[in-house]
């Protein structure tokens, strides 16, 4: 997910087998067609793709489709698997009017026939069934956090009489280095984690893990991720969407697109620093950690700008805009009602900063240092891209690291079934991984600590090969 300037710029749950499915009830319209036909059909004006055993031509849909450039990462290629991770059932009812015909001669690997049962079977355990009192609580622990933040910038008010007996505290909070204060340091701490705790919950309800009805979630994507954290959910879901799709695969996942800053294989980097300093790339390791404090504020205006120019409804654009704009609102009165303007504005800059790091530091782990795929060899097969290119990571001490990843350290599971809930995943893990070892899938699961050794080493390797 690391993509800031840096950046160069989903659904309910699927019952197919409770109501039959669609697709093997479309009789073909056209003709029999085989996936070399279907293969010469891969671009956006040209766009061909198979769902089930069915060929579909998607060109007249892909401008309006409501995934975004998705659609185009699967053109000429079989999209079952994607498909079935993102849509909801009711989507299967608009395939008929593309059909193309049936494809004669698909070949489906053992593997990937499994990790097809395997879904169907966690459906039937009910793991896609959200715990609401679950999403309560977190929603709760969030609203803590700014909560314990706004508390620490007003209370101890340099311009307040303390309290008998919290003198000392007073002037402990009130303590300064530099001209930055422990109260101001501490008080844009925990509204950093604040937002990059929200930045979890929005994605829980933007893969639409809470709610059958996506409207209620995407209601909720837009409180937790418009207002509360201050990025546009279009901008999120149309980029988030395309690196699901599309992990690691050069040429197309947005999230390792960071050059000229970054590079994060040598396959990335033939042809795109002619003309450009290099001095970036050749010490990239260590300008990593720094570049992320710039992270956020980068996102930020990236999410604007596209919520401002690039929402293809009008409605959609002025929902999105006014929730941006309650953000900065809150967030400016927070700063400068209890700060004087100077101090309000390194409030912002260093809750921007460690928010930057705070979500870098955790979704860097999912992907980041992992297998990078050659554009040509995107259509692999759906499980064994999505687990090739992903970490797990640990769940820590009590459970520590799980909850500072909001869910992310089972990157292999939710990436294989995006719409399982969260606190679903565990029960998940404990089925893929003996899938992935029968059928010598590389399951890479690590600690915290060593996943961020290795991508260190990723940087420095590129960086030295550079």
């Amino acid at each position: 997910m690391l993509s800031f300037f840096l950046n160069r710029q989903a659904p309910s749950h699927f019952n197919g087998n409770e109501k039959g499915d669609l697709r093997n009830r479309v009789s073909s319209k056209k003709q029999t067609v085989t996936v070399e036909e279907v293969a010469k059909h891969n671009s956006r004006d040209d766009c061909w793709m198979i769902v089930g055993n069915k060929a579909y031509d998607v060109t007249s849909w892909v401008d309006n489709h409501p995934g975004g450039d998705i659609i185009i990462s699967h053109a000429g290629l079989d999209a079952t698997d994607i498909f079935d991770a993102f849509h909801a059932e009711t989507s299967e009812k608009y395939l008929p009017q593309f059909l193309v015909g049936e494809v004669s001669n698909i070949n489906t690997s053992e593997s990937l026939l499994e990790h097809r049962e395997l879904r169907k079977k966690l459906k039937q355990q009910r793991l896609y069934e959200s715990n609401k009192l679950f999403y309560v609580y977190k929603l709760l622990c969030n609203l803590s956090l700014l909560a314990l933040a706004v508390f620490i910038v007003a209370y101890f008010d340099t311009n307040s009489t303390p309290r008998p007996g919290l003198e000392s505290i007073h002037k402990i909070i009130n303590y300064k280095v530099s001209n930055i204060s422990v109260r101001m340091t501490l008080s844009a701490f925990l509204l950093a984690l604040f937002w990059q705790q929200c930045g979890w919950l929005a994605h829980d309800f933007l893969h639409h893990q809470v709610f059958i009805n996506r409207k209620y979630n995407n209601m909720a994507g837009y409180f937790l991720g418009n207002i509360c954290q201050g990025f546009s959910t279009s901008w999120w879901k149309q980029k988030h969407n395309l690196h699901h799709a599309t992990p690691n695969v050069a040429g197309f996942d947005p999230d390792i697109d960071t050059l000229p800053l970054l590079a994060w294989s040598e396959k990335l980097i033939e042809g795109e620093l002619e003309g450009l300093p290099q001095f970036m790339i050749r010490y990239q390791y260590i300008f990593y950690l720094p570049l992320l404090t710039a992270a956020r504020i980068s996102w930020m205006l990236q999410s604007f700008l596209y919520a401002l120019n690039k929402c293809k409804h009008s409605s959609t654009r002025l929902i999105e805009v006014t929730t941006l704009l309650i953000h900065y609102t809150w967030v400016g009165v927070l700063a400068f009602s209890f700060l004087s303007i100077y101090d309000g504005l390194i409030y912002i800059f260093l809750s921007e900063s460690f928010t930057g790091i705070l979500l870098a530091t955790a979704f860097s782990l999912n992907h980041n240092g992992m297998h990078i795929v050659d554009k040509n060899d995107r259509g692999m097969d759906f499980n064994g891209l999505q687990v090739l290119t992903a970490r797990d990571v640990n769940g820590g001490l009590f459970g520590s690291v799980h909850w500072f990843m909001g869910g992310l350290d089972m990157q292999i599971e939710h990436h294989l079934y995006p719409q399982i809930p969260r606190h679903n995943l565990r029960k998940v893990q404990q089925q893929v991984k003996p899938l992935c070892i029968k059928h010598k899938i590389s399951y890479h699961f690590t600690s915290f600590w060593k996943g961020t050794v290795e991508l260190y080493s990723r940087l420095y390797k590129v960086a030295s090969t550079a």
